[in-house]
This record gives C-alpha cells, structure tokens and sequence, in this order.
C-alpha cells in the first residue's frame, strides 16, 4: 500500500545552516538519533550504496554537498533535526494512506485552515544548500512554518476548535474526499476518521512549537 509519512520539528532555523560546514563530529550529533541513523542507513543501502548516514553527514558538516544525491543528502536532515531541534510528533507520525495524501489541501482550505493549504507540501527549505535558493531536491518534501506563518496558522487552528468549535468530522463535507480523477474515495467514513485524527496531530505540534521556533514539516515515503 502507498503511504507517506509526515514528521515535524520545532527549531530555530538558524542552528540548521549554521551546522553546514561547521565540522563537527557526526557521531556526536548522530548519537542521538539511532532509530533515524538506522533507518536512513537501510535507505542508503538501497539508493547510494557505500554510502551511510555518518559518511553523509560528515560530508555535510563539511561543506560537501552532492547535488547528484540532493534528495538523500536532503534525508539527513530528519536525524539531525532531532539533535538540534525538538521532535514534536511524540514517536508518532502523520501516516497517509494512498489517495487520502491528495485530500488535504482542499480539506484545509475547506476548514479555513488558508495558511497551512498555501504552506502544504511545499519545499521552500533548501538546506542544505544556501538559505533562500531553490531546493535542489523535491522529494522528500521539507516545509517550514516560519514563525509568522506558524502563529497564523496557530491562530486558525483556534478558530476552528476554540469555543465549542466543531469537530473535523462534522466540519468535513463529503464533496472534499476524491482521488485525483476527482472521484469520491472508497471509505468516506474512514477517511473522516483518519484524517481527523490527523488533524488533531498538527494542531498539536503547532501548540508544542515554542515562540522563535520554526515548524519544519519533512514529508517522505512513495510519491
């Protein structure tokens, strides 16, 4: 089954560039983060063999930048975000499942959530290649939600769920859950379900994200 996966961290973005070309030692930071060391390692061995996730950051906080691996290169950022910034997702990850990727944008403008559908699956982090140029990689998708997008988007999470607000289920129409034909999905119901429950995760790592921080959504997974 086609899935994606959604991680978020709270960091202030300053602290990922100034880690480019820093030389510090990969092993140090690295330690920090096993589970997303081993799982990048077992990528790696798929689609840069030779290469691991110690060598790759190495070359990172080296300044070597391989723009013919931009998107592996672009990975290592999920281990090192965990150890300079805060991992807001509570080992708990955005899961979707298939056509359910595509629903969202229109579920957000549908629920007045304007910010984060402008914002949504957008690569706009070029890291590690110099701030404001273009990724060079995007896939996997690296989003931030600088400070004054993630207050906005703060505030109409407030809108929508402070007093008595709605919830997600009864505040999605049926019209907004279609596969990219612009079908209706199989599983409505089921698709209400689990996008609620996602959407009840953003909102929460956005309330976890301190004042100063940025949001940084990293979106992997099939495409």
């Amino acid at each position: 089954m086609s899935e994606r996966e959604v991680l978020g961290f709270s960091v202030a973005a300053d602290r990922l560039w100034a880690l480019v070309g820093s030389g510090q030692d990969p092993d140090d930071l690295l330690g920090k983060e096993p589970g997303a060391v081993a799982d990048l390692d077992f990528h790696l061995a798929h689609t840069w063999p030779g290469m691991t996730t110690a060598q790759l950051a190495g070359d990172v906080l080296a300044g070597r930048l391989d723009e013919q691996h931009a998107g592996d290169v672009t990975r290592v950022l999920v281990p090192l975000l965990g150890a300079v910034g805060i991992p807001v997702y509570d080992q708990q990850a955005i899961w979707l499942q298939e056509t359910m990727a595509l629903a969202w944008r229109p579920v957000f403008t549908a629920l007045g959530l304007t910010t984060l559908a402008g914002l949504w699956e957008t690569s706009n982090v070029a890291w590690p290649w110099p701030r404001g140029t273009q990724p060079r990689s995007t896939w996997p998708v690296v989003t931030e939600l600088a400070p004054p997008a993630l207050a906005a988007v703060a505030a109409e999470f407030g809108a929508l769920t402070g007093s008595g607000g709605p919830e997600w289920q009864a505040a999605l129409p049926d019209a907004v859950f279609v596969d990219t034909d612009g079908d209706p999905l199989d599983d409505i119901d089921d698709a209400r379900e689990e996008l609620a429950e996602h959407l009840d995760l953003l909102a929460a790592w956005v309330a976890r994200v301190p004042a100063g921080d940025s949001l940084i959504l990293v979106m992997d997974g099939d495409q």
